[in-house]
């Protein structure tokens, strides 16, 4: 199935992707999430942009190459061009997905007191020289035999694939003890709140066995017990959303 998808992905060109991290370099501050989205959309749609990122992401330790870049309160990337590719992607991806929030990033790291102005750092120190390493790695022959273990594109889309599901399983895990700690604080009745932690309990059965086909059923559940005892709490509704993000990728 994997592999079908990857053969059904576009062949052809870096535009779409160029386009896209310019379009995410020139706009303001309000429109940079739904730009994020757009160009990782553009990686997911082409099958040479997918196998650069997966030479980059095999065997990349995310957490220890993040911590290292904090220098002095500053976020400097790698200067090697793979291990900045690779660290970008997944910063661009915990944005997507809600897990860092990017006004918060960039008050820790690029303040400046307009908030467009710590964007604009942003995009100059970070989506720049991404977009230059891509655009030079870009349409070299990936050289797996560079690779530990010699593996073939299938394995390292596996290997990639497989930590990027375990990240998302460990933040859905997360959220679902959030959402228990605002339902023991918020939901006063007893049968009430029986029914919705059955429904939260279902979920992380199985998210734990990762049994993909009950876990949407049993989403669907928490979806509408979120919607019914929470519709107006903002904080329940936000973690509902990175779970709901987590769940759609998990069963992707």
């Amino acid at each position: 199935m994997r592999r079908n998808y990857l053969e059904s992905m576009k062949s052809d060109g870096l535009g779409e992707f160029l386009s896209a991290c310019d379009y995410l370099k020139n706009c303001k501050y309000v429109l940079a999430e739904s730009k994020i989205t757009a160009l990782l959309k553009s990686i997911a749609d082409n099958k040479q942009l997918y196998t650069m990122f997966a030479s980059s992401l095999y065997g990349f330790d995310y957490n220890k190459t993040f911590n290292a870049c904090l220098i002095n309160g500053t976020f400097v990337l790698p200067t090697d061009p793979k291990k900045a590719i690779a660290l970008v992607f997944r910063l661009l991806l915990d944005i997507d997905s809600g897990k860092i929030e990017l006004k918060n990033f960039l008050e820790a790291y690029f303040y400046s007191p307009m908030i467009n102005e710590s964007y604009a750092r942003f995009c100059l120190e970070v989506i720049t020289p991404f977009r230059t390493y891509c655009s030079s790695l870009f349409g070299q022959p990936v050289s797996w035999q560079d690779i530990s273990l010699k593996v073939e594109l299938k394995d390292a889309y596996e290997e990639v694939n497989g930590r990027i599901k375990s990240d998302l399983k460990t933040d859905s895990l997360d959220c679902i003890a959030a959402l228990t700690d605002i339902a023991e604080k918020n939901i006063t009745g007893a049968i009430e709140r029986a029914e919705y932690m059955a429904c939260l309990n279902g979920l992380t059965r199985a998210i734990e066995n990762n049994d993909y086909e009950n876990m949407i059923s049993a989403f669907l559940g928490v979806k509408y017990a979120v919607a019914y005892f929470f519709k107006s709490n903002k904080s329940a509704l936000d973690v509902y959303k990175k779970l709901e993000y987590d769940i759609k990728q998990m069963a992707r």
